[in-house]
């Protein structure tokens, strides 16, 4: 008699265990269900709605979303009225861009724990393939520059990374010429490139820019400050200086920049730039102080690469 109670204790407790299991699966919420809740992101939700994403949202997943604050898409200038006007293939192209693809087979969630690299790596994205990259910055994410203010939000049907900051489709901004020209703030950087014989390559390849606006270049004095000062100098000059502002073969985000980085330049071995302040200011071994990250580009991606405003001119070493 004892034994048969010992049994039916066991089974019930098993029973009551199980049970407990699909009660604790079933207080996930979907996207639909987690949107809800979120009132920082309405206009996200509302993007997912004129992109025609609805199924995302109560679909088996999993999917991966990167959801921009409300305060993001303001930043980039996309409003609940701007967002109306848009059209559903627009707001598609632009959202798909926000689902990160997963690499397992069967999909899994993307987590956080996949992106802790001290560079940038590449995740493909439900555009066609189209890269995002992942990188680390002490206890932060981040995805193309834009960080992950809350993340590894699990749900039903995915998962979500709350970033501060919309991510655009490199194909929409084009290369690094596209860039520089769409600014009107970057033109004697232009006029600097141009007569180092820099400019034509940045068509292709792959490069990270870091470019000092008009502002920066007249702060400098001459022969910076002007068109004709730039054509002044001599190609061996005006290709030391361009190119000490120039990376190749690298897609560099602010969160690669870090205190102790010393990048070296297309200027050559050994020719490296100081990282200073948590990442926010830049020198080089001529520069009486560091420089700031300023101006309209910071972590813009293109087809060939990363472009940053700079507040001043590097100076390369002699």
């Amino acid at each position: 008699m004892k034994m048969i109670k010992n049994i039916l204790f066991i089974c019930t407790a098993a029973v009551l265990f199980v049970s407990c299991k699909k009660e604790e699966a079933a207080v996930l919420p979907n996207l639909d269900a987690y949107l809800r809740t979120q009132p920082n992101l309405s206009t996200f939700t509302a993007a997912i709605a004129k992109a025609q994403l609805d199924d995302y949202k109560n679909g088996p997943g999993p999917f991966s979303w990167l959801a921009p604050t409300n305060d993001a898409f303001t930043a980039a200038g996309i409003t609940a009225d701007s967002l109306n006007r848009m059209t559903a293939g627009a707001a598609n192209y632009l959202l798909m861009y926000h689902i990160l693809r997963s690499t397992n087979n069967p999909p899994t969630n993307v987590l956080t724990s996949e992106m802790i690299s001290r560079f940038s790596v590449s995740r493909a994205t439900q555009l066609g393939g189209t890269l995002a990259f992942f990188g680390q910055k002490g206890n932060d994410f981040f995805v193309n520059g834009a960080r992950i203010t809350s993340g590894d939000n699990v749900l039903s049907n995915g998962v979500v990374h709350v970033i501060d900051r919309v991510n655009t489709p490199p194909q929409l901004r084009g290369n690094i010429q596209n860039i520089l020209q769409s600014t009107g703030q970057h033109t004697l950087f232009i006029a600097l490139l141009t007569r180092a014989g820099q400019w034509a390559q940045l068509t292709g390849g792959t490069f990270t820019v870091l470019a000092p606006t008009d502002a920066a270049m007249t702060a400098a004095g001459a022969p910076f400050n002007t068109t004709t000062g730039i054509n002044g100098l001599t190609v061996a000059e005006a290709t030391r200086i361009a190119r000490f502002h120039m990376f190749s073969g690298a897609r560099l985000f602010n969160n690669d920049f870090q205190d102790g980085f010393t990048p070296a330049t297309m200027q050559g071995p050994g020719r490296t730039i100081r990282v200073t302040n948590n990442g926010a200011r830049l020198a080089g071994p001529n520069n009486t102080s560091p420089i700031e990250f300023g101006g309209t580009l910071r972590d813009v991606l293109g087809n060939n690469g990363v472009v940053h405003s700079l507040g001043g001119v590097l100076r390369p070493g002699t």
